[in-house]
């Protein structure tokens, strides 16, 4: 299924992105723009595939991890590479730290870890108009069944100054295809995926996510 959803959609991509490009000169200002939107359309359509289809893995118990050594303290990097432009367009300081009590090599599955990183930093960039977002990765206090499970433990926390989620819709957002309300769809858009596919990677890996919001805050 993926492949058959893929190829079609990449011929789409690749050729409104040879479009776009005019090498040619022979579009006009208009031929241009409707190549744009075709190839930023199949971006976002290509991106719902890919968060359906990882849903639907881990729905179906076939999502497989893949454990190897991981660096922290490139955490910050990653995040700074990835999302400085996008903050910076909107005029936001993005910042990342990384506790140095903490081990440099930590033991997970770093494309599903920095896929949970992705989705959180894009939801506070995307949520926030003013202000800042900031990652911090440091060491939690454990509790008894967190030792039983293991003696290395991270908190990742993404802080933002965006609009807030009400305290009686909390609980939906991580449903999927569910947001906030109605509203926050037509301004923002998304499928509302993000946190679904987030949370049950975090079960998957062992963790969980927590959300601590007020509206305006």
């Amino acid at each position: 299924m993926s492949h058959e959803l893929r190829t079609p959609l990449n011929s789409i991509l690749i050729l409104s992105e040879m479009l776009a490009e005019n090498k040619a000169q022979s579009l006009s200002d208009d031929d241009l723009e409707f190549a744009k939107v075709i190839h930023k359309s199949g971006n976002d359509l290509l991106l719902l595939i890919n968060d359906i289809l990882d849903l639907s893995k881990v729905e179906a118990g076939k999502l497989d991890l893949w454990y190897s050594e991981t660096d922290l303290y490139e955490v910050p990097t990653h995040i700074q590479n990835l999302f400085a432009p996008i903050a910076n367009q909107k005029g936001l300081t993005l910042s990342a730290n990384v506790d140095s009590a903490l081990e440099t090599v930590f033991h997970t599955d770093a494309k599903r870890f920095y896929q949970i990183i992705n989705n959180l930093l894009s939801n506070a960039l995307k949520f926030t108009e003013s202000g800042s977002v900031t990652v911090n990765v440091t060491i939690p206090e454990l509790t008894p069944s967190m030792e039983k499970l293991s003696q290395t433990w991270i908190k990742l926390s993404v802080t933002d100054t965006g609009i807030g989620i009400p305290q009686d819709k909390q609980s939906i957002v991580f449903e999927s295809f569910q947001q906030a309300d109605g509203a926050t769809v037509r301004k923002y858009g998304g499928t509302g995926l993000g946190l679904s596919i987030c949370r049950e990677v975090s079960k998957l890996l062992g963790g969980w996510l927590t959300l601590q919001s007020e509206v305006g805050v």
